[in-house]
């Protein structure tokens, strides 16, 4: 009796073990088939996957090389990932609409590469929309690996975890902007955490600004591609604020709009680019009483897109609409064609 309910307490097991493999196979694959060419090289997925936030938040994450580790274990059975974060300069702001609603601007300026927006609906999180710079995963014409390719779907499979801008169902949004301070390497004994993990963490947990400040003050912060940012944070109250580490410290700086260049006080104040299309954004914001439609906020982004000697400009421009999960979004600077979404 005894031999056979071990048998049947094994083939329970079995039973278990493959239900859950064929699961996680079957979310992988629904993701890949759901990646959609939006416009020249925009493209969408929805993620479907479980992407194993609070595991990785757990383990800490120090550098980019801790995260591929991580990932290739927990999403790719174990190939090898390599991902390809770079330099990059960025203009952010936000304004309130004439209906009393509230809305984020953001231009991604790179050298040129496709861009990927990414829709997750967490099981403990919320829902969010993000933008992931394809070249970051690795995925470019330059290596053959496009979403087109079989490769190119499988990299996608760690679009979670490259996010530079976003927002929630609550109405959170984040964007990040480099810096040309010192790298940030906080060590202060708390888990370790990187940039672009720290923007996916605030997208599926932060319902507000305090709220994901308070998250960012429980980690040691770590630039993800071994250059300092800063996160222009706002939610759908209205509130906006500007996340710096600089000289190691987290700093608040209450804010509208943020560039490149350090805003909060120190010896690194005010070091670094952007200052022209800062100076744009705050006198737009002052003439305007930092009231905006939805349209003049694009043409606001517009005016201070991009373009450098054909190797440098605005990959994208994104206007989120916090109140109504949502967003407007133009690619490489085809403001004459604006694609809008919501769940």
């Amino acid at each position: 009796m005894k031999t056979y309910r071990g048998i049947i307490a094994l083939c329970i097991v079995i039973f278990s073990v493959i239900t859950a493999g064929a699961v996680i196979l079957f979310t992988r694959i629904k993701t890949m088939r759901s990646i959609k060419n939006i416009e020249g090289d925009l493209y969408q997925v929805d993620y479907h996957a479980n992407y194993k936030l609070d595991d990785i938040l757990k383990t800490g994450v120090k550098n980019v090389d801790e995260l591929e580790g991580i990932l290739s274990k927990k999403l790719f059975f174990g190939y090898p990932v390599k991902t390809n974060e770079n330099l990059f300069g960025c203009s952010a702001f936000s304004a309130e609409t004439p209906e009393g609603k509230h809305i984020v601007g953001r231009n991604f300026d790179y050298a040129q590469a496709a861009a990927l927006l990414v829709y997750t609906s967490p099981k403990e999180g919320y829902r969010s929309y993000s933008m992931v710079n394809l070249a970051h995963l690795g995925v470019s014409e330059e290596t053959g690996t496009m979403p087109e390719t079989l490769i190119g779907k499988f990299s996608i499979l760690a679009a979670p975890y490259g996010p530079v801008d976003g927002l929630n169902e609550k109405g959170l949004s984040v964007s990040v902007l480099e810096l040309q301070t010192e790298p940030t390497a906080q060590n202060t004994g708390k888990t370790n955490i990187i940039t672009t993990l720290a923007v996916r963490m605030l997208l599926d947990k932060a319902a507000n600004v305090n709220e994901a400040v308070a998250m960012l003050g429980t980690y040691d912060m770590h630039s993800s591609a071994g250059m300092p940012y800063h996160l222009l944070i706002a939610d759908k109250t209205g509130h906006t604020v500007v996340v710096d580490w600089s000289e190691q410290e987290m700093n608040i700086v209450d804010a509208r709009c943020a560039t490149n260049f350090q805003l909060s006080p120190g010896k690194d104040f005010g070091t670094g680019i952007g200052h022209d299309r800062y100076n744009e954004l705050k006198e737009t914001l002052k003439s305007s009483a930092s009231t905006l439609t939805a349209a003049e906020a694009m043409h606001l982004l517009e005016k201070v897109s991009i373009e450098w000697n054909g190797e440098w400009d605005t990959e994208w421009s994104v206007v989120y609409h916090l109140d109504d999960f949502s967003l407007d979004i133009c690619n490489d600077m085809n403001y004459q064609s604006i694609h809008h979404f919501s769940k």
